[in-house]
């Protein structure tokens, strides 16, 4: 990962099916797939440190500098109200593969979760003051009906990523070719099994492959 200065994480979902396309790759720099694997996008996050430099991620309006953008392969024909989760709904194993990305990010990265650094992008307008359209990733969260609303998501995405976070060691933000980093992570494996225990079976476990051949 660059080692550069970031402000904030903002959550999305793709609104496609629950493999990362061309577009999709373009516009985030983070993709978590059906399976809880990750997709590099093709945007370096140095891109969107500071002032906006060509070829950054354009994953949300007016709020890209300083903003790293992860968004979940999913929701492909969703609709609002009534909900309706479509073909493609974002999964469980999805979510918690979601939380272990934006925890290590903000560990990185050095970012305090709070509702203007750890947000989706549903809570942009309110959170940050930053006018959006018709956006409501998230608004619902499929595999849990009970869970509604942009606010509740929200707090549902940062009270996970604090749980996740307290179970990882310090770490300085190092050159991204530093060994340290990664074996460092190497030893988290453990500590992170009792933190997300649904949905690591499949999703997380791929997840975590993914992240460590990353971290170099």
């Amino acid at each position: 990962m660059p080692n550069v200065p970031m402000k904030r994480v903002i959550c999305h979902w793709t609104a496609g099916s629950h493999s990362a396309g061309d577009t999709d790759k373009d516009a985030y720099h983070i993709l978590v797939e059906g399976n809880g694997s990750l997709v590099r996008g093709r945007p370096s996050i140095m891109l969107n440190s500071g002032r906006v430099k060509s070829g950054y991620a354009a994953h949300t309006l007016n709020g890209n500098s300083g903003s790293i953008g992860v968004s979940v392969c999913c929701m492909a024909g969703a609709e609002e109200r009534p909900f309706v989760a479509g073909q493609y709904p974002m999964t469980r194993t999805q979510w918690d593969a979601l939380i272990v990305v934006v925890a290590e990010l903000c560990k990185y990265y050095r970012i305090k979760v709070t509702p203007k650094t750890v947000l989706s992008h549903a809570e942009v307008e309110s959170n940050l003051g930053i006018e959006q359209h018709g956006k409501w990733d998230f608004t619902h969260l499929p595999f849990d009906p009970t869970v509604v609303g942009a606010r509740a998501c929200g707090d549902r995405l940062r009270q996970q990523v604090m749980a996740a976070m307290g179970a990882m060691p310090d770490l300085p933000v190092r050159n991204g070719r530093d060994a340290t980093l990664e074996t460092a992570f190497r030893r988290l494996l453990d500590e992170l099994w009792p933190i997300l225990a649904r949905g690591l079976e499949a999703g997380l476990n791929t997840l975590i492959r993914e992240v460590l051949k990353r971290i170099r």
